[in-house]
């Protein structure tokens, strides 16, 4: 595995499963999240870890065939009438370690590592 930039993303459930089952990560563009080459989902309580990560295959902006009017009530209510950036993966790799909060460190907003930073943590105190 080769390292990269890796956008680490605060997921809640209906925005994973949109990762897992369509395999794209949407939020609005005025969030101005930079270019990166994997995006590592961050799954709160519960479970408080890492868990997967995925490399970004294409990036689209403002798609509508891709995102509907539901999906931005669901992943992000407070700005469903903005412009939206659509990262498209092609696989999901869920990590053979996760990298926990240990209860303590939770990632509430969103941070840049190497890939291999990332799949190599221990817990998210690594990471800071």
């Amino acid at each position: 595995m080769e390292g990269g930039r890796t956008l680490i993303v605060s997921v809640g459930d209906y925005s994973f499963g949109q990762v897992k089952e369509r395999r794209i990560y949407a939020f609005p563009s005025s969030y101005g999240r930079d270019h990166c080459d994997y995006v590592a989902f961050y799954r709160g309580k519960p479970i408080g870890a890492i868990t997967h990560y995925a490399e970004v295959e294409e990036v689209l902006k403002d798609d509508t065939e891709t995102l509907s009017q539901r999906d931005r009530i669901m992943m992000f209510p407070e700005r469903m009438e903005e412009p939206a950036t659509i990262f498209k993966f092609d696989e999901l790799i869920e990590l053979d370690n996760p990298v926990s909060s240990e209860g303590e460190n939770w990632i509430q907003s969103v941070m840049y590592r190497d890939l291999d930073e990332v799949t190599t943590a221990d817990s998210i105190a690594d990471l800071m």
